[in-house]
């Protein structure tokens, strides 16, 4: 009967624990930076992004969420910032989850690879180096969040992982040699792959670490838009609370400290003359989006005047589970773009990419206690060519400001013209 009843030490170990100092807190977190420093930034291998918006690239055990106008630029920037760690050696492991088909982003993946191993001028043993680099992704596909939480949990587990791992690798080989059918080009550079995919005996094992550094979740809203569909608007919104809370445990306290990407894409609504002609005294039903979705080049809404306002799909459905948070939209390329754009002739102009950060919740980290660097508003403009992210303008000199910045806010001066 007494043997029945729990001690007053186990009783006690029921209830809440005694409050901890924000001192300990803080010093708590300021090892952690330090540790997580230590390790080295994931870099996109653009240098603007990564020094003039990033400020040293991405940090490792962190949330960061990508929302592109084109949701395949922020997969192709969410692989390439993988490539780059792979080959630069910042990290040796990489998951990349997708609901799309493995043989499509196995190509996309070896596409990056290789351009970037080009970018480095490493012609010797390129093949060789892609298969390594490609023999270090694990590639999952699920169709639904609950998938994804499946994925996520293995990587909770200890030791048993890496044989599910493994016959991960030959279901990714499986949809390798599919690829190597349908381009006669590449051929050769793909047996190696097959082979480096294959079970390998006790080296493998102790080779590869177990979890890993990067994780990239692309087309992010397909997954959002399965799980809006088929719940309720309540579990959906406690199932990725759960989510948000999940993922930023495994960013902090697993081995790793895995840089996790969450690639989503955005929506462009039209606010102009047409809806607010028959509504003009009613503000309050023009929809005000949050300041941590607006992008700089969003000008405030302006009676009789239509406008494009790109925002993240889902909005602080998807902020919430990010501790940084970019945007990538089309913005003219010059000022006589910017013009034509406004004055609708046509679909005749030249646009970059606007890279901005919408959201940073951590700052940059400089190894003492205090204020932080922010990122938030830092932007640049980039093109994609020949399959990379890189630099829209390759020489940037003085920024001027521009007096009308309706559609944007500054201007690069570059050899007499006016570039945004």
């Amino acid at each position: 009967m007494n043997s029945s009843q729990p001690s007053s030490s186990q009783a006690s170990s029921h209830f809440p624990l005694e409050p901890i100092p924000a001192s300990i807190l803080a010093d708590k977190e300021a090892k952690r930076r330090d540790t997580v420093a230590a390790l080295g930034a994931c870099k996109t291998g653009c240098a603007v992004i990564d020094q003039d918006v990033l400020m040293g690239g991405f940090e490792r055990a962190t949330v960061v969420g990508v929302s592109a106008e084109d949701e395949e630029l922020g997969v192709q920037l969410g692989l390439q910032t993988l490539a780059h760690s792979l080959c630069e050696g910042t990290v040796t492991t990489g998951l990349v989850i997708t609901p799309k088909p493995a043989s499509v982003m196995l190509a996309g993946l070896r596409d990056a690879i290789k351009a970037e191993l080009e970018v480095r001028e490493e012609f010797k043993d390129i093949k060789m180096r892609l298969r390594q680099c490609l023999d270090k992704v694990m590639l999952s596909c699920v169709f639904d969040l609950d998938g994804l939480w499946e994925v996520l949990a293995d990587l909770d587990r200890s030791e048993p992982v890496q044989e599910e791992e493994t016959e991960n690798q030959d279901t990714a080989t499986a949809h390798v040699e599919e690829i190597q059918d349908s381009q006669e080009d590449d051929d050769e550079a793909f047996s190696p792959i097959r082979q480096a995919s294959q079970p390998r005996p006790e080296k493998s094992p102790s080779k590869t670490p177990q979890h890993p550094e990067v994780i990239v979740i692309t087309h992010f809203s397909s997954l959002l838009t399965s799980l809006f569909t088929h719940r309720e608007k309540s579990a959906a919104h406690t199932a990725l609370q759960l989510l948000g809370s999940h993922l930023h445990d495994l960013s902090r306290n697993l081995p790793s400290s895995p840089l996790i990407l969450l690639l989503n894409s955005t929506s462009s609504p039209f606010s102009g003359p047409t809806a607010t002609a028959t509504t003009t005294t009613s503000p309050a039903k023009q929809t005000t989006v949050d300041p941590t979705l607006r992008s700089i080049f969003n000008p405030p809404s302006t009676t009789g005047y239509s406008t494009r306002r790109t925002k993240p799909n889902f909005g602080l459905v998807f902020s919430q589970l990010l501790d940084l948070h970019l945007l990538c939209t089309k913005i003219p390329r010059t000022r006589q773009d910017a013009e034509a754009a406004v004055q609708r002739l046509g679909d005749e102009f030249r646009t970059a990419w606007a890279v901005e950060v919408l959201l940073d919740e951590m700052g940059v980290w400089e190894g003492k206690m205090g204020v932080r660097p922010g990122r938030e508003q830092k932007w640049t403009a980039v093109d994609v060519e020949k399959g990379r992210v890189k630099p829209a303008f390759e020489e940037q000199e003085e920024e001027i400001p521009v007096p009308d910045t309706s559609e944007l806010l500054y201007f690069k001066r570059l050899g007499g013209n006016s570039l945004a």
